[in-house]
């Protein structure tokens, strides 16, 4: 008898123990569906404050009509703004566009969008201010950024969405982060036999015409994969997480001896001449503007906690190589564009710490209105014809003078 029991007995615990497992498996998936039938009347699916939506031609775009409301990264202040029918920051843009109307198209990304930013402290906002009182006509400038934005999502944006808005003027803002972001969002790019950029297709479209797997439908399944691949990320061996494709290799090409990035480069730039074509055929001018990161100019711009770390730069240390600004001068004058290069002034004013945020490589209120000054000489000098008072030798600062130091 005892032979024949202690089978059983193994057997016994064998068959609780299973049954165990299924019912927190069962828990657990209930459990996760609940949490995500609530999180669905509040937040998209896509983004998790409901900002971003996926879109299937320029793979994600910001959702229409809308309040926002950010966190300032260093106060913790908080910061609202409107979000228009077309998905963009700011008022309703009037179509067709009036007579009488300058209007200028900023496109790009995080640093155009300005999240952290009010309205009045935004460099489209100010630029606006400063030009307008240079002419007799009604100046308008529109803030098109869109985050994660890059060469090749802006040109898409453009393609599809905004070109009903007649601008006079695009103006397209490179950042240094573009070359990641580019290189991110090309996986999903269709590109015609001509090599013009179509549309980006978000997954999430693709998915709506394909199969789904039996696994991918438990919530356990599919938030087990997430936490393993959050897992990876963080504990990923040493070397790996300087790559292209991590967020602390997005910045590696600024560094004084970065790694050979030049198909990501060159791959970045290509839209850019696609963007200029637009222009011509639609009788707009181009610019396209650029401007440093905090640790292109001082070794203690954003000297947040951890913040120069989460992004892969070095504490403490200024990159000083001029490569990505050469390389954008040299870009722009093979295809003849016009480009706004404002290093030479962050680089080389006094105390230039202030003009960037603490924690995240966005500009300061202050380096808002510098590069907006900036951006309006530029644009004077550069389109002449319509400016009543011709351009000025030191453009007026604005109401906060304390905002600008005199340019040496």
């Amino acid at each position: 008898m005892k032979i024949i029991r202690s089978p059983l007995r193994w057997l016994k615990h064998i068959t609780l123990a299973l049954i165990t497992l299924i019912l927190l498996a069962v828990g657990s998936e209930v459990a996760l569906r609940v949490a995500e039938y609530r999180d669905q009347d509040s937040v998209s699916s896509y983004d998790a404050e409901g900002f971003l939506i996926p879109s299937d031609v320029n793979y994600h775009r910001i959702r229409p009509m809308q309040q926002v409301t950010r966190k300032h990264p260093d106060t913790g202040e908080t910061v609202q703004f409107s979000i228009n029918s077309m998905g963009l920051r700011g008022a309703e843009p009037a179509v067709p566009k009036p007579a009488g109307v300058f209007r200028i198209l900023c496109l790009g990304g995080e640093t155009v969008l300005a999240a952290e930013m009010a309205d009045e402290d935004t460099f489209c906002s100010r630029l606006e201010m400063l030009l307008q009182k240079q002419t007799e006509l009604k100046v308008e400038v529109i803030n098109a950024g869109v985050p994660d934005s890059s060469p090749l999502m802006s040109y898409l944006h453009l393609r599809h969405s905004l070109l009903g808005l007649q601008p006079d003027l695009i103006l397209f803002h490179f950042d240094m982060s573009d070359v990641a972001d580019d290189h991110a969002l090309r996986r999903y790019t269709q590109i015609s036999d001509a090599g013009v950029p179509l549309c980006a297709m978000h997954p999430l479209f693709e998915k709506m015409h394909e199969p789904e797997r039996l696994e991918s439908q438990f919530f356990v399944y599919r938030y087990s994969l997430r936490w393993l691949g959050d897992y990876w990320v963080e504990n990923q061996p040493a070397g790996l997480d300087r790559d292209i494709d991590t967020p602390q290799g997005k910045y590696l090409w600024l560094e004084d001896h970065p790694p050979d990035w030049s198909v990501y480069v060159r791959q970045t730039l290509e839209p850019i001449q696609n963007i200029q074509q637009i222009a011509q055929g639609t009788y707009s001018r181009f610019i396209m503007a650029s401007y440093p990161k905090p640790w292109q100019v001082s070794e203690s711009a954003m000297n947040g906690k951890h913040a120069r770390v989460q992004l892969g730069v070095r504490e403490g240390v200024a990159y000083g190589s001029r490569f990505p600004f050469e390389l954008l001068e040299t870009y722009s004058r093979q295809i003849n564009l016009s480009f706004c290069d404002t290093s030479p002034t962050f680089q080389a004013i006094q105390n230039p710490d202030r003009y960037y945020l603490q924690n995240v490589p966005q500009f300061s209120r202050e380096g808002h209105a510098l590069y907006a000054r900036e951006l309006a000489l530029y644009i004077l000098k550069e389109i002449p014809g319509i400016w009543s008072r011709g351009v000025p030798s030191q453009l007026e600062p604005p109401a906060d003078r304390q905002a600008l130091v005199p340019i040496r």
